[in-house]
């Protein structure tokens, strides 16, 4: 009998050997799948709601929802999100430092001589006012001689100068006081303080700036300005990347998410002919 006992003991004392070595052997596998997710850099402006900006520090938005369903369905990567000021994100894709530029980025001629970039949403320009104010700008002929405000080194500027040049010097009327800001929240506040006259951005910008601010201030432009695509930077030459940003953008397209998103923030699923019109 005490004998049994020792050989029962014996053989308790090896099952919970095994069945530990058993755990450690899962959790180590376990460990070992989640540790082949690999790391991917997404340059952004979070400043920028609704595609992306910063709540209580975590990355919120349009474009973090989107890539975190394409996480989600790729499996095999984890989004890193670096928020950084508009200026850096084209320098730091090249030298390396991100390896997407996930931030709401118009495509622009100039843009794609630099980085290749895919399509992923349709959008144009809306023009703010304070609520109590006695302007009413309709589109880009009511801008002439009026002191404009938009974000630094965007492509906003650069077409606010065209519409001066063209549509009021040109016209013999009076040109546009261009001021730009870091940031289009800091640009709302300079409306705000009387400091520029109109604001001109993105439209669901400007729709998101509505919601928050109530009638502190007013969307009245019903004029089209510049139809653009955003679009998703990546480094030229960068094939390996391209493919799995764009795979991604696929698989959420065939799920539904894709268009869910898009639609709950006012924005569009660029066509066929808006990609082969728009991206030149």
């Amino acid at each position: 009998m005490k004998m049994k006992g020792v050989f029962t003991v014996s053989l308790l004392v090896s099952s919970l050997i095994l069945t530990a070595c058993s755990k450690d052997t899962d959790q180590s596998h376990t460990s070992q799948e989640t540790t082949k997710k690999t790391i991917l850099n997404l340059g952004s402006d979070m400043t920028f709601p609704p595609y992306e900006y910063l709540e209580d520090g975590k990355p919120k938005g349009v474009d973090v929802e989107i890539m975190a369903k394409m996480a989600q369905l790729d499996g095999s990567y984890e989004p890193n999100w670096i928020d950084t000021r508009w200026a850096n994100l084209i320098p730091g894709l090249k030298s390396k430092k991100f390896d997407v530029l996930f931030s709401s980025m118009y495509i622009t001629k100039e843009r794609l001589q630099q980085i290749d970039m895919i399509p992923y949403y349709k959008t144009d320009i809306s023009l703010l006012v304070r609520g109590d104010s006695t302007l009413n700008p309709k589109g880009p002929n009511d801008l002439c001689g009026k002191v404009v405000g938009t974000m630094k080194g965007t492509t906003f500027a650069i077409q606010i100068q065209e519409i001066s040049e063209k549509r009021c010097v040109a016209q013999g009327k009076s040109a546009i006081k261009v001021r730009e800001f870091e940031t289009s929240p800091q640009t709302t506040q300079a409306l705000l303080a009387h400091a520029v006259d109109i604001q001109y951005d993105d439209a669901a910008v400007m729709a998101n700036a509505v919601n928050n601010l109530g009638s502190k201030v007013k969307i009245t432009s019903t004029e089209e300005f510049y139809p653009i695509l955003g679009g998703i930077g990546i480094r030229k030459g960068d094939t390996e990347t391209y493919k799995k940003i764009e795979d991604g953008l696929n698989k959420i397209k065939a799920s539904g998410d894709y268009q869910k998103i898009l639609a709950a923030h006012g924005l569009k699923e660029p066509t066929a002919d808006d990609i082969a019109k728009l991206m030149k």
